[in-house]
């Protein structure tokens, strides 16, 4: 004869354990981004020259990495563009991707954004969604980063803005 109280508990705990291994994996795969080093994201404006970070010592950075296939990444940019010209000076907005620079030039022809674009050496390490955006301090450190797309002008401030 079968307990009720006991088929209900087991019935439950197999319904919940592979739907929190599942949710576990999805904010680990896609959710969770690694904490990178702006000096580690090896730098290229879209000629292939190297950027040195040094460049933008004693200002804040913002860097959003992203794609010219990533839709979310490109409605994106209309947030950016609505905070850019109410940001205090000394803040810079860097769109990097590791796409091909013709890849980005021909976006770029398309739809001319006023940011600064550029790409990386390699695809960022453990980064695998897009956008994911980061923030670093006048010293280089990473203040703030957030993964998916930005959509309230005023929860990108905040993000920019970070300490």
């Amino acid at each position: 004869m079968m307990h009720k109280p006991s088929f209900w508990r087991g019935y439950l705990l197999g319904l919940m354990l592979p739907l929190a291994l599942g949710l576990g994996a999805i904010y680990y795969l896609f959710l969770r981004q690694p904490d990178i080093a702006l000096a580690d994201m090896g730098l290229l404006d879209l000629n292939g020259q190297p950027v040195s970070v040094r460049e933008f010592a004693g200002q804040r950075v913002v860097v959003d990495y992203w794609a010219t296939w990533c839709g979310p990444c490109i409605e994106e940019f209309a947030v950016f563009e609505k905070i850019k010209k109410d940001l205090p000076p000394g803040v810079v907005l860097l769109m990097v991707s590791d796409e091909p620079a013709p890849k980005i030039q021909a976006f770029l022809r398309k739809r001319p954004f006023s940011f600064r674009f550029l790409r990386v050496r390699r695809p960022l390490p453990g980064v695998n969604s897009r956008p994911v955006t980061y923030v670093y301090d006048a010293s280089g450190a990473l203040v703030a980063k957030d993964a998916g797309a930005i959509e309230a002008p005023a929860r990108l401030r905040a993000l920019v803005l970070a300490q």
